[in-house]
């Protein structure tokens, strides 16, 4: 997991940079109504020592549509239509329980065939404010992804029952 978390810092730190430069962010993937989806997994990096802390340290949930949800289960490819969540919030210690502050980060992916030069899939994340970080076409986001993820439809997460 150190791995996935480790190649979406290099991949998304760089996608948000770029996006200061002044390119569209992508007009085709709105921000999802993930909440009705299914919950695929929940990790927290909450040390400071911890080589994602500054960048990614808070309660990360992913959800996949009803589409996607299969995959996450079984390993298996992809169908156009699935769409997976990746929610960043801040972490709260409320009487020594961890908790959800609030929402840091929120990044999608899309798996459309009009995708093809980033696999298949399109990706957008809006910051804190709302307001769109991927302004290069998800070309950093499948760096990543390809590199990572590569044997798995590009998706590092899988569903963890």
């Amino acid at each position: 997991m150190r791995t996935a978390v480790s190649l979406l810092t290099i991949c998304l730190v760089p996608t948000l940079l770029i996006g200061a430069a002044g390119p569209k962010p992508n007009p085709d993937i709105d921000f999802p109504e993930y909440r009705s989806w299914s919950h695929v997994k929940t990790m927290i990096i909450h040390d400071p020592t911890h080589p994602l802390f500054e960048s990614f340290g808070g309660m990360h949930h992913v959800y996949a549509n009803e589409k996607a949800f299969p995959s996450t289960t079984t390993m298996k490819a992809y169908p156009d239509g699935s769409m997976l969540a990746f929610v960043l919030y801040d972490v709260a210690d409320k009487d020594g329980a961890y908790i959800p502050g609030g929402r840091k980060l929120t990044a999608v992916m899309e798996k459309k065939g009009k995708y093809g030069a980033t696999g298949g899939w399109g990706f957008q994340a809006w910051g804190r404010d709302g307001k769109p970080l991927v302004f290069d076409g998800g070309v950093s986001c499948f760096g990543c992804h390809k590199e990572g993820a590569a044997t798995t439809d590009f998706v590092f997460s899988r569903h963890q029952p």
